[in-house]
């Protein structure tokens, strides 16, 4: 029983996301690992994401499993019934996740999380998509939403610290006063007898150097990428990590926050090119938050990866989709809500296409967020 990589074999069992490598491929049934049952903190050893655990339930609540699917190389062997060991039917890939039911008095919820990281987060509502009028609510240094999920449940959703959490309501009912005291209550796991945490690994790598679908080499899925109708699948499988001096060299030319006020709270968090597709893509971080997200792509005028200028709006519903005019270009603007995003902008500029798509925000508006887009530079 292996998982097999090109000139290497290796044990029986899970790969660990620190050193997992390309050429790594389940390929044997029996070597397939089911979900365990575990704890928050417990789980974080084998998360390539930093785990949240609940601060705040409702009084006749409490949290009754919690179970990681482990992080096992992209494979669909014969004999792998994937949906009894808690798998997609969408793709091969098999990323880590942390899966906890919360039971209360005839109710039930349901929390996953797990590294987004096969796109832009589709307008900060990923499992809420459709929703016709999603409610922006607290969520710790971030913005959640409550609204209705892919599986017709009432849902709630937050990206923190690069972390996707989804909550879905599975049976009775929870207010939205507890939906929100449950996303603004989420904290980073701890250890309950020593205090630590093992979050701070994960927080110092690079957003690409986590991505599940980067390090295995494996073709994405196809999913909403935002307000605007330009969802290619990401082909991280052909993807180069791009280092901060490289990113002045790269062509297409990139785009980064400039440094004014706005543009100077957002560091580089990391980089790749597309070299198939002449793209670039880079992800940018609140520094003084970790949450709040920007990703700019820019994309030569036939590839792939670029947005149609003018865009068809996606399927989500906006508060605004407009075309304003900034750096002397038109730009195709659009916002989830005004208040609380998230916004993206695309745009034509010397003959390039551009996407940015900013997460929702506590700190960002429409009117910053155009301004943030007016003074993108080069890096």
């Amino acid at each position: 029983m292996s998982n097999e990589r090109a000139n290497d074999e290796r044990p029986t069992g899970g790969t660990d996301w620190r050193t997992a490598g390309p050429g790594i491929r389940l390929t044997d049934a029996e070597a397939a690992l089911a979900p365990r049952e575990t704890s928050f903190a417990d789980a974080q050893s084998g998360a390539n994401f930093v785990v949240f655990e609940p601060g705040w339930l409702p009084a006749d609540c409490e949290v009754r499993q919690t179970t990681l699917r482990p992080e096992q190389p992209p494979g669909r062997p014969d004999g792998l019934d994937a949906e009894a060991i808690g798998q997609t039917p969408w793709s091969d890939g098999n990323p880590a996740a942390v899966r906890a039911v919360v039971d209360g008095d005839g109710r039930r919820l349901r929390i996953k999380q797990f590294l987004y990281d096969w796109a832009p987060p589709a307008a900060s509502v990923a499992p809420l998509w459709g929703t016709e009028d999603p409610t922006p609510v607290a969520a710790g240094d971030a913005v959640g939403f409550l609204g209705t999920d892919y599986k017709e449940n009432r849902g709630a959703c937050v990206q923190r610290a690069r972390t996707q959490v989804e909550v879905s309501v599975l049976d009775g009912a929870f207010d939205d006063a507890e939906l929100e005291g449950l996303l603004d209550g989420l904290e980073p796991a701890v250890d309950p007898e020593s205090g630590d945490s093992e979050a701070a690994a994960v927080r110092q790598v690079p957003f690409h150097r986590l991505s599940y679908w980067a390090r295995y080499r494996c073709e994405g899925v196809g999913v909403p990428h935002g307000l605007w109708d330009h969802g290619v699948a990401r082909p991280y499988h052909e993807s180069v990590p791009c280092s901060p001096a490289a990113l002045r060299e790269v062509e297409p030319p990139l785009l980064a926050p400039g440094d004014d006020s706005v543009g100077r709270q957002y560091a580089l968090d990391s980089a790749v090119t597309f070299p198939e597709a002449e793209a670039v893509e880079a992800v940018y971080r609140h520094e003084a938050n970790g949450s709040d997200h920007l990703w700019v792509t820019a994309a030569a005028e036939e590839s792939s990866l670029g947005p149609e200028v003018p865009p068809e709006p996606a399927e989500q519903p906006a508060e605004t989709r407009e075309t304003v005019r900034l750096r002397d270009e038109t730009v195709h603007y659009a916002a989830l809500t005004e208040d609380r995003g998230a916004w993206e902008a695309v745009w034509t500029e010397d003959g390039e296409s551009y996407a940015v798509v900013a997460g929702a925000s506590r700190e960002l508006d429409g009117e910053a967020f155009r301004a943030l887009v007016a003074g993108l530079e080069r890096p």
